[in-house]
């Protein structure tokens, strides 16, 4: 199943707090891929599905001992199969091949497309825009220890005296993944604090860099954000069933 939403009915299926100020760049094309692991896949579906991959990539998958961690990992991989075979119908594997890890272990294209994975519970999303830098990051809502996290994200803290637990673990996951999907886009991850990624409605400032911020509605049991340099113009969303061959 997939939907495709121009700027005009962008609100249907995203929400952010604010309307995005004007700006002179160019605005970005939005491509999402969502995947579902909520069992394990037949072992023989799983053999087919890793034969499809480079070797480096299927021995970073299969070091995992837990099926649910192996499974992601597989269909981050799948998602991103797919991309490539889609733009480059020719030389597909050896674009696949062309995968680099930065400095800081972010997967990347020299010649793009840009993108970002993220997963988390039973989902596995992948973000992709032709040349523009982007960042996503999904999150199950579930209970926290809020002390454990005062350090990361202060700002949070004291919404759990003043709102409802479930009201306010909500919030706690927005301002996380609204975080880390900035980090992510910069391609840096957690090797950066929390705390230098600046929110303010749907934009957040890191290190005089202004990301434009976009709530997706992927699941209700799930907070996703994506955070871009520009504002988005068109987002098209594709669910994408992996549980069959």
């Amino acid at each position: 199943m997939s939907e495709v939403l121009n700027s005009a009915a962008l609100t249907d299926a995203i929400s952010a707090s604010d309307e995005p100020d004007e700006v002179d760049e160019v605005a970005v094309s939005l491509q999402i891929y969502v995947a579902r692991s909520e069992c394990a896949l037949p072992a023989n579906l799983e053999h087919d599905y890793l034969a499809m991959l480079p070797a480096d990539s299927r021995a970073s998958i299969i070091r995992f001992a837990r099926w649910q961690d192996r499974q992601t990992a597989l269909f981050g991989k799948l998602l991103l199969l797919k991309v490539v075979q889609t733009q480059f119908p020719d030389t597909w594997l050896q674009k696949l091949h062309s995968l680099e890890l930065n400095h800081y272990g972010k997967p990347y294209f020299r010649t793009g497309p840009e993108f970002s994975l993220s997963h988390s519970g039973a989902l596995v999303i992948l973000a992709v825009t032709p040349d523009v830098s982007v960042g996503i990051d999904i999150e199950k809502i579930e209970p926290v220890a809020i002390d454990d996290f005062s350090h990361y994200l202060p700002e949070i803290v004291t919404l759990f005296a003043q709102h409802p637990e479930e009201y306010a673990t909500a919030l706690f996951f927005d301002c996380w993944t609204q975080k880390e999907a900035v980090l992510k886009g910069c391609g840096v991850g957690l090797s950066v604090p929390l705390t230098d990624v600046v929110i303010n409605g749907n934009k957040a400032l890191l290190h005089d860099t202004t990301w434009q911020l976009t709530k997706l509605e992927i699941d209700k049991q799930y907070s996703c954000h994506v955070a871009t340099r520009q504002p988005l113009q068109q987002l098209a969303v594709e669910y994408v069933d992996l549980m069959r061959f």
